[in-house]
């Protein structure tokens, strides 16, 4: 049997990972600060005990209840008496339960467990305690889990460790050592650790409070952001959904546009072959009228023929085999046979530099769409010249070739204007209306553009512009 995991929405994974990051969070700082806020009460805490441990030995010492040389003799009842007077009225405060008198060599000098006077120190921080003989306070929370709890005859309870240096305002002559001794105080202050814990439960409350509202938050920002972006995939879907349904039907549109187009461009020369058959029928007798109307017949369907023969090489634009190209000597090859194909022999002007101009593009494609552009141009005014001029242009921050081609013509009409390049639009009665669309057809494919405006002078020029080779500059 195998066990298969349920999936996890984004949702579901962000609230798992989300809710995870926030309680490490919370923990992490909870742990820190508590750490920090419970060192700082004690650490206050030993302030006060070492201002009063200082206070006291200046006080007892100027009243002569003590001696300077009473810890190197304290063996002796006197000095023992004497430090009894001085320091024993700290078991008196909250939660003391042990004191120690240290000397410099770590020796106890006095206790308020007597057995443990003359015997070396024996403490759980013994780097704490060093530290105090070199006359620096330290306080130190000690759980209550000691392995030597009898050598310290105290509970084993949790308590704070004191350790307080101390010195003599007249100090012994000779004397090199920070301080004289260090006061070490074992207490159970119930009252401080209950503060402490108080304190350490509230910012425990806090922190998680403020972690989950933040949870909260950031769920609730990321399911509103989460679902709109569904929202918005999904309507982005259904109209893209709209959008190919709209393409589709443009396709069909056009497609039924273009078969009425064919259907009608056929139609008159077919009508044309019907009734010239009927002719020879009924003029079968007279050979040279048939030889006539046989003519007539060839032509109309050499008209179909190349019309035809137009519509498959339509379909053939769309086939590009880009190659790097001098965009002047195309076009001078594409003047050179427009010239050899029009009877009237129009006369163009070329006007563009001497430099080469390279284009990455089909040539045959490029040649194709000049020369519907400039036929165009010849057919507007059969008896006037044509202007072309080739100069470097950037359009949009791309540097590129613009090819201005003017003609003499009447000009455009609003009408023409708006339907220049629909395909089978045209002004003349043989044009197919086909030249300029397959010429703007062209110009996209290589990422240039076309466009056509009216001269201030009369007659109509075309725009062509063309991007340059890649790595040329124009």
């Amino acid at each position: 049997m195998t066990l298969t995991w349920p999936r996890l929405t984004p949702p579901q994974i962000f609230a798992a990972l989300s809710l995870l990051l926030t309680i490490l969070i919370v923990m992490g700082i909870t742990f820190t600060q508590s750490t920090f806020f419970g060192q700082a009460i004690i650490d206050r805490e030993s302030i006060i005990i070492r201002d009063m441990v200082e206070a006291i030995v200046l006080a007892q010492e100027q009243e002569q209840h003590i001696y300077p040389g009473d810890l190197d003799n304290y063996l002796e009842p006197d000095a023992q008496q004497r430090l009894e007077h001085s320091f024993g009225g700290l078991t008196h405060l909250s939660g003391v339960t042990l004191i120690k008198v240290f000397k410099p060599d770590r020796t106890v000098a006095w206790s308020s467990e007597p057995s443990l006077i003359g015997k070396e120190a024996i403490t759980h921080h013994p780097g704490d305690l060093e530290t105090a003989l070199r006359g620096n306070v330290r306080a130190v929370f000690n759980p209550g889990k000691r392995g030597i709890g009898t050598a310290y005859m105290v509970p084993q309870l949790s308590m704070i460790e004191f350790y307080v240096p101390f010195a003599f305002a007249k100090r012994p002559a000779g004397t090199t050592a920070a301080v004289d001794g260090a006061l070490a105080i074992y207490r159970f202050p119930q009252d401080l650790n209950q503060t402490i814990q108080h304190g350490v439960f509230l910012l425990w409350v806090v922190t998680g409070l403020g972690g989950m509202m933040l949870f909260g938050a950031l769920y609730t920002l990321f399911r509103s952001v989460y679902f709109r972006q569904r929202q918005a995939e999904s309507q982005l879907t259904k109209m893209t959904t709209d959008q190919q349904r709209l393409i589709q039907i443009e396709k069909l549109s056009a497609m039924g546009t273009l078969v009425s187009e064919i259907a009608h461009q056929l139609n008159s020369p077919l009508v044309g072959v019907v009734n010239l058959a009927e002719l020879a029928e009924r003029e079968a007798d007279v050979p040279q009228r048939i030889r006539e109307l046989l003519g007539d017949i060839r032509k109309a369907g050499d008209h179909c023929r190349n019309f035809i023969q137009r519509m498959l090489r339509f379909n053939q634009v769309a086939r590009s085999e880009p190659q790097l190209i001098d965009l002047k000597a195309t076009l001078q090859e594409t003047i050179s046979f427009l010239r050899q194909s029009v009877a009237a022999h129009p006369v163009i002007d070329i006007e563009c530099a001497d430099a080469e101009v390279l284009l990455e593009a089909d040539p045959v494609l490029i040649r194709h769409a000049l020369f519907n552009v400039i036929h165009n141009a010849v057919l507007a005014g059969p008896d006037k010249p044509v202007t072309i001029s080739l100069r470097a242009e950037q359009t949009h921050g791309v540097s590129g070739w613009s090819l201005a081609i003017a003609d003499a013509g009447p000009g455009l009409t609003p009408e023409a204007k708006t339907k220049l390049f629909t395909p089978f639009f045209t002004t003349r009665a043989e044009g197919t209306g086909l030249g300029l669309s397959v010429a703007q057809h062209i110009v996209l494919q290589h990422g240039g553009s076309i466009r056509a405006e009216n001269r201030a002078d009369g007659g109509a020029i075309f725009f062509i512009w063309l991007p340059v080779a890649r790595g040329d500059s124009a």
